[in-house]
């Protein structure tokens, strides 16, 4: 059965490193809890990325601090990795993160947006903030 989250940073991610601001040294640990999980036995998967201009590192690190520290089920990050919004998942509470808003903001540039989507515009291309103006 494929893993949405592993194929994203494994490819997707990677591939989208290049929409990261210049400057950027962040990191981000993800820990994606199964709902699965009983009383008896809690399951959480952990991610830890590191974010740096044009580059995207990724291992399975639990216990190291991070700048910002997202919590959410792994079926609603699988849902966000083949292009749910990130933003309307957090307004729902779904997604809930520690640490730097800037951090979680610059991560979400490495999602994907909704399949039908065409890309980001020629203005945010070039990063002159006028957002397709």
């Amino acid at each position: 059965m494929a893993d949405p989250t592993a194929d994203f940073f494994a490819g997707e991610a990677q591939r989208r490193a290049h929409l990261l601001p210049q400057g950027i040294s962040a990191t981000v640990r993800l820990d994606l809890s199964h709902p699965e999980r009983t009383e008896r036995t809690e399951r959480t998967e952990h991610w830890y990325v590191t974010l740096r201009e044009g580059e995207v590192a990724v291992s399975r690190e639990a216990d190291r601090d991070a700048d910002c520290i997202i919590s959410t089920e792994k079926p609603i990050f699988d849902r966000l990795v083949l292009g749910a919004n990130p933003v309307a998942a957090t307004l729902r509470n779904d997604v809930t993160y520690q640490g730097s808003p800037e951090v979680l903001i610059y991560f979400e540039r490495l999602l994907p947006g909704p399949p039908d989507s065409v890309g980001p515009t020629r203005a945010t291309r070039a990063g002159d903030g006028a957002h397709g103006r």
